[in-house]
């Protein structure tokens, strides 16, 4: 008797270290299946192919998924697009895959929620190192995520027809399309989509929006840390950037056929893994080399932008419903790595980026000592005044962008939008504790994602009190991707809260703490300033 129960006992241990099979999905290109999530609460359909490419297509918008014969086992977690980390290049060019996260009990059909992945358009994955489901999909919605190329690959744009620029973005919309297209097979609501993305994944999310690609394949959007107007969003000069990089291979030319020559010959490692920095002008212009850009009409050739998103967006007249955010303490994450060193050579230049334009020399003077003064008095920019740098980045890269996007929508496109404030600091700020900055008060660059994601990066005991915020960020989350509304019937998790949208004589904040109250802009002084700058002086062209 001893002997069966002890079998028993092993089958059921040896049972739970094997995948058990989700049941089979019929889509487009053929049968797959799954595994159930150990808990059996989740069927997960990893790594499937969503589009094609490969190094004959490199840096071209992607093919068509493959089809196949037999049950495809989406099962495998191991995909990466290139990308250089610190223990080499990791990834493959074959690299378009999707993974779709269906809660196994729910009825269907069932809202959708497609991430985009951040990582300064150089890093990251759809996976579930970063982006476990569990948080979310235990709200009833189906999760999806996914690759699209990085780097070199995804954001060369030469504009021309061999390299027109954009295939991350455009990899993005492919991923759109064929979740539209396919999404009902896994029970999920194809009429009812909410595109959400943070940092990078928020910009390529914000852009797309500008751009009207995703037009019919998506029914709200979520935007964290992220716009398609800041400074950063876009590459105002990519095939100088792109000479750049070809200059540390030998080739010095400004010939955009002649770089691409070189770039197609190259192996996808050998061109992931090319370190070159921008020199330093008097601008304060970031040192990220592939970005989105502005492309070229060419014939054949789908664009994604053909104009700076801010023109994009004065001709907007209807939007999707959106959520715009950011966090208290962004700039932790970038002050991380700066020196003295690093910190001097920004004294005598200006603390603003090259997407202004002045008549003269002596007027950006004018307005550099009147933002130097606003965040460091008399001083130098300097070690001592390190905060002082962490709010400028906080503001200028990610807190007020959003803002005027938001002013935008409301205004042209009578768009309905709700914004936050992520000020919370727990046990999961992950980034701000990387970043050297555990005891600070606030939110650091992404540290919201973690009471969104059950992070395999994380496998710590989460604490009651973070366990409340991600079942109130989750809920908000979930509620907006089903309803439109975060708060639906002025209810959040049976409590009276109303998320209050912002309007046309007042933008509304949810500051997202212990507690969840209603605010005005979290610092007005800041917005205004760079309001009048960017009023006043916005370029409206690319170089």
């Amino acid at each position: 008797m001893k002997y069966k129960t002890n079998l028993v006992l092993f089958t059921l241990f040896a049972a739970n270290l094997i995948d058990q099979p989700a049941p089979e999905v019929t889509i487009a290109q053929g049968i797959l299946s799954g595994k159930i999530s150990a808990d059996g609460t989740i069927f997960e359909y990893i790594g499937i192919p969503y589009a094609s490419t490969n190094s004959s297509t490199r840096f071209k918008a992607p093919g068509p998924p493959p089809s196949w014969h037999g049950v495809f086992k989406a099962v495998d977690e191991i995909h990466f697009c290139p990308q250089s980390t610190p223990i080499g290049v990791l990834g493959s060019e074959d690299c378009l895959k999707i993974n779709v996260y269906v809660p196994a009990l729910a009825k269907k059909p069932l809202p959708v929620m497609v991430y985009i992945h951040g990582g300064a358009f150089l890093l990251g994955g759809g996976g579930k190192l970063l982006y476990g489901p569990d948080f979310l999909v235990k709200k009833n919605v189906i999760l999806v995520t996914f690759n699209y190329r990085l780097g070199a690959l995804g954001f060369t744009c030469l504009r021309i027809k061999e390299a027109p620029g954009n295939a991350g973005l455009k990899d993005q919309v492919a991923a759109l399309r064929w979740v539209k297209k396919n999404i009902a097979a896994f029970g999920g609501d194809p009429n009812n989509i909410t595109l959400f993305g943070e940092s990078a994944g928020a910009t390529s999310t914000a852009i797309l929006l500008a751009s009207n690609v995703t037009d019919g394949l998506i029914n709200r959007a979520i935007i964290q840390s992220g716009s398609s107007t800041s400074n950063w969003s876009i590459n105002r000069n990519p095939v100088w950037v792109a000479g750049l990089i070809a200059e540390t291979f030998g080739l010095t030319t400004k010939d955009p056929l002649k770089i691409y020559e070189l770039f197609s010959k190259m192996s996808y490692k050998e061109l992931v893994s090319a370190k070159v920095k921008k020199p330093l002008t008097k601008y304060f212009d970031t040192q990220l080399l592939h970005l989105p850009c502005v492309e070229e009409i060419i014939p054949g050739e789908d664009s994604i932008i053909s104009d700076l998103p801010y023109n994009l967006l004065t001709k907007k007249t209807s939007s999707v419903p959106l959520i715009y955010g950011s966090n208290s303490k962004e700039g932790f994450f970038l002050i991380s790595g700066d020196t003295d060193e690093s910190l001097e050579e920004r004294n005598g230049r200006y603390l603003f980026a090259s997407d202004l334009l002045f008549k003269s020399e002596d007027e950006a003077a004018i307005e550099a000592q009147r933002i130097q003064k606003f965040y460091f008095g008399d001083d130098k920019v300097s070690m001592k005044k390190l905060m002082n740098v962490s709010d400028i980045y906080t503001h200028l890269y990610f807190e007020i962008p959003p803002i005027f996007e938001t002013e935008m929508f409301i205004e042209k496109a009578n768009a309905v939008v709700y914004n936050y404030y992520f000020d919370y600091s727990g046990g999961r700020n992950f980034v701000k504790k990387r970043a050297g900055y555990a005891e600070e008060n606030g939110a650091c660059h992404a540290d919201e994602l973690f009471y969104l994601f059950n992070a395999l990066l994380l496998p710590f005991r989460i604490n009651k009190k973070d366990m409340e915020l991600i079942d109130t960020m989750t809920t908000l989350w979930t509620n907006f991707a089903k309803y439109g509304d975060p708060t639906p019937n002025s209810k959040l998790n049976n409590r009276h809260f109303r998320w209050m949208p912002s309007t046309k004589k007042q933008i509304n904040f949810l500051y997202i703490n212990d507690d969840l109250k209603m605010g005005l802009i979290p610092n007005p002084k800041a917005y205004n300033l760079w309001k009048t700058v960017y009023e006043k002086y916005r370029k409206l062209k690319v170089d």
